[in-house]
This record gives C-alpha cells, sequence and structure tokens, in this order.
C-alpha cells in the first residue's frame, strides 16, 4: 500500500511540468478555435491528464535497480500468465477452506484485483463525462486497449529498457480492468450534478474579448520577467543601472517591438490582436510612448523610486502608503475600468486614443 502512495507522491512532483506541456497547448488550442477557454472542461482535463499519469506510474513503479544477476533472479518468476480467473483460485487458497466476506475481502488476491477494477474506473467515467461516449461497447473495447497497454508495456520490459521483465503479463488484468473501466463508464450516468464540460459554440470573433487582453499581457509580462529575473539581474549590482537596463528592456519590447510589428507584441501576436490609433492612421512612437509610458514605465520607475526611498529611510510608512495608493490608481484605470466599459477601453487605450482589435482585421467599428 505504502508503494502505491509512493507513486501518487511521484505523480504529485512531476505533474506540474508535464500538465504544462499538454493541457496548456490544448487550451490554447481550444482557445484559437472557439474563441475562449472553457474553465470547467480544462480543470476536468487537467485532472484526467494527473489520472493517466498516475495510473501508468502505477503499473511500472518501483523501477528495480539493475545489478548482477538480475535476470537470473528473476527466471521463471515473472512468466506471463494467461489463464484466465486465475484470482478465483489464488482467493480461495489464502482463505484455506474459511470460506467468509470478511475472509476473501482480506485475502491479498481480492485486494489486487479489487485494485485492477478500481484503476480504471475513473477512464471510463472521464470516456462519458469528458469526452462525450455515448456508446458503451466503445468505452469498454477503449478501456480494453488502455489495459493492454498496460500489460505490453510490462511484458516488453519497458519496451527494452530493463534487460528482461520485471512484472508480470495477466490475462486477469486485461479482464479486471476492462470491467472496472465498463463501470466507470455506467456510473458517469450520474455525473448530471456536475459541472457542465460538453464543448460550446463557436464565440462572435468579431471584437477582441477579455480573455484576450488579459492573456497577451500575461504573456508579455512573463517574458519581460523572466528575461529580467535571468538576464539582467545578474549583470550588475549597481541599482540604478539595473533600473535603466528594465526600463530599456520595457521600451524596447513594448515600443520599439509594437512600432515594428504594426502593433503586435509577442504576446498579441500569439493571441491574434494588435493595437492600432482610433483615427485610422499608422502607429508612431509618440502613440505608443502615450500608451506603454506612461502606464507602464511610469509604474515601474515610481516602484524602483518608492523601494529606494523605503530602503534609505528610517520612517518609510508614509512612502509606501503613497506607492500602495499609486497602484491602486493604476489598477483601477487600467485593469477595472477595462472590465466595467463596454468597449473595454481602459485609461491606457483611452490616454493614447489607441484600441485593440483582431489581427486579421484592418477597420474599426
Amino acid at each position: 500500500m505504502n508503494s502505491y502512495f509512493e507513486v501518487i507522491r511521484t505523480s504529485i512532483i512531476y505533474f506540474p511540468a508535464l500538465a504544462a506541456a499538454s493541457v496548456v497547448p490544448y487550451a490554447y488550442f481550444q482557445y484559437k478555435k472557439i474563441g475562449y477557454v472553457q474553465f470547467n472542461r480544462s480543470l476536468v482535463l487537467y485532472i484526467f491528464a494527473f489520472y493517466a499519469m498516475t495510473a501508468f506510474l502505477l503499473t511500472v513503479l518501483p523501477l528495480p535497480v539493475i545489478s548482477e544477476g538480475f535476470c537470473d533472479y528473476r527466471i521463471g518468476k515473472v512468466d506471463p500468465r494467461f489463464f484466465p480467473f486465475r484470482f478465483v483460485k489464488q482467493t480461495f487458497r489464502e482463505v484455506q477452506g474459511n470460506i467468509s466476506l470478511f475472509s476473501i475481502v482480506k485475502s491479498n488476491a481480492f485486494m489486487v484485483t479489487a485494485f485492477n477494477v478500481l484503476l480504471l474506473i475513473p477512464l471510463g467515467f472521464f470516456l462519458r463525462y469528458l469526452f462525450q461516449i455515448k456508446n458503451a461497447g466503445l468505452a469498454t473495447l477503449i478501456g480494453f486497449l488502455a489495459s493492454l497497454f498496460f500489460e505490453i508495456t510490462q511484458l516488453t520490459a519497458l519496451y527494452g529498457l530493463y534487460p528482461c521483465r520485471y512484472r508480470h503479463f495477466e490475462v486477469d488484468d486485461l479482464i479486471t480492468n476492462t470491467f472496472g473501466c465498463f463501470i466507470g463508464f455506467v456510473i458517469s450516468r450520474y455525473s448530471n450534478v456536475l459541472p457542465n464540460v460538453s464543448k460550446k459554440p463557436l464565440l462572435d470573433r468579431s471584437e477582441v474579448t477579455l480573455t484576450q487582453r488579459f492573456l497577451a499581457i500575461f504573456v508579455d509580462s512573463l517574458l519581460v520577467i523572466l528575461f529580467t529575473a535571468y538576464i539582467i539581474e545578474g549583470i550588475s549590482e549597481n541599482v540604478w543601472l539595473l533600473s535603466l537596463m528594465k526600463v530599456s528592456l520595457i521600451f524596447f519590447y513594448f515600443i520599439f517591438v509594437s512600432k515594428m510589428t504594426n502593433g503586435q507584441t509577442f504576446g498579441k501576436k500569439l493571441l491574434g490582436i494588435r493595437i492600432i490609433r482610433m483615427d485610422g492612421l499608422k502607429l508612431t512612437y509618440k502613440v505608443l510612448i502615450a500608451r506603454y509610458g506612461v502606464f507602464l514605465i511610469l509604474p515601474f520607475l515610481v516602484g524602483e523610486v518608492s523601494k529606494f526611498l523605503i530602503d534609505t529611510r528610517f520612517d518609510n510608512r508614509l512612502y509606501l502608503f503613497l506607492y500602495l495608493l499609486f497602484l491602486a490608481i493604476w489598477f483601477v484605470g487600467t485593469v477595472m475600468v477595462t472590465f466595467i466599459r463596454k468597449d473595454h477601453r481602459g485609461w491606457l487605450d483611452r490616454f493614447a486614443h489607441t484600441t485593440q482589435i483582431l489581427a486579421n482585421r484592418s477597420d474599426v467599428n
């Protein structure tokens, strides 16, 4: 039982990175396809990915150490077991004539069988709930193929990674796993009490959504923060030089790049949007500085100055209060107003007389 918990712990440790490599791209392509990210569906997919990883690791872990005599020790001990329902015979052998519900449930053979049934119950549930498979036969077949994949992985010693098998290939596992998947599919009939994760219709793509706006600024901010943390911070220990380099980075990324790409940073390119002037004229450095300079560079400079004053002055409460007040005003103007206004143009766009449109559009309604 401890080995099972160890596998789950391993999944928890390594899952976030694997999820980022699988679920995040899915969410992005879902967004590109239908115009928004279905939070409920993405969350359930995230849970499914964690389950799939854990189920696979339960069939291969713990990995044994390859030592001298590794295969000699396992000769005759991990041969394939093709005889079906062997677990019934093992269970009766363990209870030794003491046939009672308690003794059967307590036996090791029953526990292993129960675990094999439980292993793919979630798969059957997800097939109907998440992937909208309505056919019980198809769901059962998928469960059988998943179990067969696990057994072939064991039969081939992790596809040749080990010199010989270290786990059994068992027909009983195929039977019990498949039965578990069928049970999960039946249980999923009652999933109507859970949040709806069915695919929704396409969103009207005539306007830039709030999701697009904030995902774009999130991607751009993340790139700038990572570059600052891993590149700029290690160049010098001079506070003012570092501040100058950070301002230069912000200017280059948000202003110079936007000018060269007709209103698109990497984040906006990724989300398929761009900045244009309300009067339809070409973007200029003056407009971009008005848009980004006042609302990105200015808050950064205020933050750097406030940090310096707080670090060097004895009574820093006033500086901290003023800085927090400034941030509150900035947040209202750049975030809250964007939410409240029907056209989603915050102070940033209104000050610079700009707006955001889909990259494949050239007009302004």
